[in-house]
């Protein structure tokens, strides 16, 4: 019976694992370390939030992401994004120095009973613990609009099922939405030589300001403060 069971390797599930194991508990960590950013995501992204702002957790708070690209010479300063390449291998060695060895195994299933929770594994172990985080992030939600679905996916297809965007070169794309991923796929594709257009609901489209300096008078951190996600009042 273990303590806690984490199923997902992303930066809320790694980070969750990172203080259980500093607080003594026995757990597992199930998943493929930052699957969503390694596999689902195409190159050339770049992290909406601050550098500052991207840290995965760990209790000493020895394992930030300033102290990896030091170490790797990269650069992680404000108003500098971070490329979600730099950000999956910043993940990685976290993985590495701050949680217990993951199994990347898929957790198929998971019930609750009157000792505590089972879980199934995709091979068919059962594992039981006290307690489960569930840390799976947002593949298991993305979703297609009803009135596309029934068309070829050679015709429709959702922005986290590639990571290649080659293949679309040369070729017309509409890409529907107007958050982030859709607005840098878009993005992507144009700098490629794809024809693109952004079909999003809304009267205009809204993206992040220009982050203004760090250091600047009180009166214009006070109307409009540094954010992890811009400046503003969020």
């Amino acid at each position: 019976m273990y303590d806690l069971l984490v199923v997902g390797a992303g930066p809320y599930g790694l980070s969750i694992a990172s203080h259980a194991a500093a607080a003594g508990l026995n757990l597992r960590v199930f998943g493929r370390p930052m699957a969503s950013w390694r596999d689902h995501m195409p190159a050339g992204m770049f992290l909406k939030s601050e550098p500052w702002a991207s840290n995965l957790s760990d209790p000493a708070g020895r394992w930030r992401l300033d102290a990896y690209c030091t170490e790797r010479g990269l650069t992680a300063r404000h108003a500098h994004p971070i490329p979600v390449e730099d950000f999956a291998s910043y993940g990685l060695w976290f993985a590495r120095n701050a949680v217990p060895e993951v199994d990347e195994r898929m957790i198929a299933r998971v019930s609750s009973g009157p000792e505590g929770f089972s879980a199934v594994a995709e091979d068919g172990e059962v594992l039981h613990a006290r307690t489960v985080a569930l840390a799976v992030g947002v593949m298991p939600f993305i979703e297609v609009p009803s009135a596309l679905r029934g068309l070829h996916p050679t015709l429709v297809t959702h922005s986290s099922h590639h990571s290649d965007l080659g293949p679309f070169q040369g070729k017309d794309v509409t890409v529907i939405g107007g958050g982030q991923a859709a607005l840098e796929t878009a993005a992507l594709l144009a700098e490629q030589g794809t024809r693109v257009r952004v079909l999003a609901r809304a009267e205009r489209l809204r993206w992040n300001d220009v982050p203004p300096p760090w250091e600047r008078p009180w009166w214009q951190s006070l109307r409009s403060p540094h954010s992890g996600l811009g400046p503003g009042w969020r």
